[in-house]
């Protein structure tokens, strides 16, 4: 008895269903079925999905700090101290606004880009937000730096999201800007990291890391 009972209400569903489905396919463009999918896909309407984006790491977090919170931090002027430590081939490509390039682990030798003030906001960052990005913002909160971050996600991110990003060219009055190469008298080679002032530059090579100041004299 139950069971004709629960036989007679589904085939009474199934009937409702196929009644529903007999009316929606008027409103059905010709030749489109249910069961096909489209043979093209515009992919301008797909949204771009890349790691760390939507909700990145707030200001609370312990270790990284995500795009869109910096990207706030330096618009409203406030911004923190930044360090791209990528090398200077790749700064001169574009660096976000206030940053200083210190390629590698080269911070730790420069003690003078930091705050007195150990309180203050650091970021470093590379092109991908790299385990070396994540291993000098520990060694800046291990010499007391305690809001030292890294940027999640690295310069790829910034720019993949349109992120504002300053030029590299050579500084007013300078004859050389970042990543430009360079020889000294004694046919050194290096690329251009910083310009100083007062006509002087810091250089770097791989090999042997940061050198200068060296007057702008002394290079070809």
């Amino acid at each position: 008895m139950i069971r004709d009972r629960l036989k007679a209400a589904v085939h009474t569903a199934a009937l409702k269903l196929f009644k529903m489905e007999k009316q929606m396919e008027p409103h059905l463009e010709p030749n489109v079925k249910l069961d096909q999918a489209p043979a093209s896909i515009d992919p301008s309407v797909i949204p771009r999905v890349v790691d760390g984006s939507g909700d990145t790491p707030g200001p609370n977090h312990k270790e990284d700090v995500g795009r869109t919170m910096l990207s706030a931090a330096i618009i409203s002027s406030a911004g923190p101290v930044l360090i791209d430590h990528r090398p200077p081939a790749e700064c001169s490509g574009g660096m976000l606004p206030g940053a200083v390039c210190v390629p590698g682990l080269g911070l730790k030798t420069r003690a003078d880009l930091l705050p007195a003030d150990k309180a203050a906001r650091v970021v470093v960052y590379d092109q991908l937000g790299s385990d070396e990005s994540v291993q000098l913002a520990a060694w800046l909160r291990a010499q007391g730096y305690i809001n030292a971050r890294r940027l999640k996600g690295g310069y790829a991110e910034w720019i993949e999201h349109d992120e504002p990003i300053v030029g590299c060219g050579a500084a007013p009055g300078a004859r050389f800007g970042i990543g430009d190469p360079v020889q000294r008298a004694d046919g050194s080679r290096f690329v251009v990291q910083e310009a100083l002032a007062g006509g002087q530059y810091r250089l770097w090579d791989a090999a042997v890391g940061s050198v200068g100041p060296v007057p702008e004299s002394e290079l070809t």
